[in-house]
């Protein structure tokens, strides 16, 4: 079973829904990218302050992450 990213690049926006099909969030703003860390994806949000910080990390063998533009 796989969680799915929705990752919207053009909103930086994101959808997170898990591996028992529950959604952990809808159209999360200000999420600035999704990188590649040791084993996981670490997803990033620009905060009140301007710095970026990782708010989710998801292991790679089992997510799904796909881009909008």
């Amino acid at each position: 079973m796989q969680n799915y990213l929705k990752f919207n690049t053009k909103k930086h926006t994101l959808t997170v829904i898990f591996v028992d099909g529950t959604v952990g969030v809808n159209d999360l703003e200000d999420v600035t990218t999704i990188r590649v860390a040791e084993g996981f994806y670490e997803v990033l949000q620009r905060q009140e302050d301007g710095k970026n910080a990782p708010i989710y990390r998801f292991p790679i063998n089992n997510t799904v992450v796909r881009y909008f533009h």
